[in-house]
């Protein structure tokens, strides 16, 4: 009972935030802004068709490809719009928690209570993932509905992204918990897990290189490193695959214009590389991440055992 209210307790205190409500405020928008586009063939009408564009390039959704439509809401609105801007402040508006948390004279009457210090920990870091889970289900629930309605391809494969941003969300919030109890501080929070999430996306770009441009391949010490590091750290870009995989959606240089076709053997390459990862294994994917969060986690409830405060 106490632990659900440590749970509880920190979900209260994120949502009486200001981020919190500027996080609903944008999520509102951003549909708003996809409720406000429609597709014709060979035009993308913008606000209700006052401002249309003229393209070649989404001639298809005159047949209705849901595969097309999933490959935006994916790519584009998930990957982007929530899967950097929204991580981002999320990451912002629970930096503070564990800081605040040990501050001398809060953390002294939580300590009181007659529940270990493992759970104290735990508590607080679910507290966070409920912030998110609640965020998460805001936003796909209307953004689905906005696709079925307006853009008439109802994906229920899509839903799946719920569950797919909390875990992205944790695999770079227990670096946000990390740092929260080493130095106390949400600056080094935000610092150290928004710093671990570029070198996580470095880690695996790089990897995608090697297989986009293969000679690459030749410098195979570089070549051994990156992918034994690429297994090591968790996997944020896989998230947005098996979102792909899960909505029915294409690749997403499907969304690129024609290039020359001195370019095209390139873009070909990437194309097989995403399909590539769009059909890996799951378990080994989510499985691998979560042990590096595990560890992560392990190591900063250690250090909220250990020290007196």
């Amino acid at each position: 009972m106490q632990f659900w209210a440590l749970i509880v307790d920190s979900f209260r205190e994120s949502r009486d935030r200001k981020i919190f409500w500027v996080m609903l405020v944008i999520e509102s928008v951003v549909a708003a802004a996809m409720f406000c586009i429609g597709f014709e063939p060979g035009r993308i009408n913008i606000l209700f068709g006052v401002w249309p564009l003229e393209t070649q390039r989404f001639t298809a959704f005159a047949g209705l490809r849901e595969d097309l439509i999933a490959t935006i809401a994916v790519h584009v609105i998930m990957d982007v719009v929530v899967g950097w801007i929204g991580i981002t402040l999320a990451i912002i508006a629970t930096a503070g928690f564990f800081p605040a948390f040990l501050e001398r004279g809060a953390v002294d009457v939580v300590l009181a209570k007659p529940i270990s210090r493992s759970m104290l920990f735990l508590g607080k870091y679910l507290g966070s993932m409920v912030f998110v889970l609640l965020h998460a289900i805001f936003f796909v629930g209307i953004t689905f509905l906005v696709i079925g309605t307006r853009w008439g391809a109802w994906l229920p494969g899509y839903l799946w992204t719920i569950p797919l941003l909390v875990l992205l969300f944790s695999y770079i919030y227990c670096i946000s918990a990390w740092a929260g109890v080493m130095y106390r501080s949400a600056g080094a929070a935000i610092l150290f897990s928004l710093g671990a999430w570029v070198f996580f996306f470095g880690i695996q770009s790089a990897a995608d290189v090697f297989v986009i441009v293969p000679k690459w391949k030749e410098h195979r010490l570089a070549y051994d490193v990156v992918h034994a590091a690429r297994w090591a750290v968790p996997k944020t870009q896989d998230i947005t695959y098996l979102a792909a995989k899960w909505s029915g959606a294409s690749a997403s240089t499907e969304l690129v214009p024609e290039v020359e076709p001195e370019d095209r053997p390139i873009v070909e390459r990437a194309e097989q590389s995403e399909v590539g990862r769009m059909n890996m294994n799951p378990v080994h994917t989510i499985g691998s991440s979560l042990l590096f969060e595990a560890v992560i986690v392990l190591l900063a409830m250690w250090r909220f055992a250990r020290t007196d405060y």
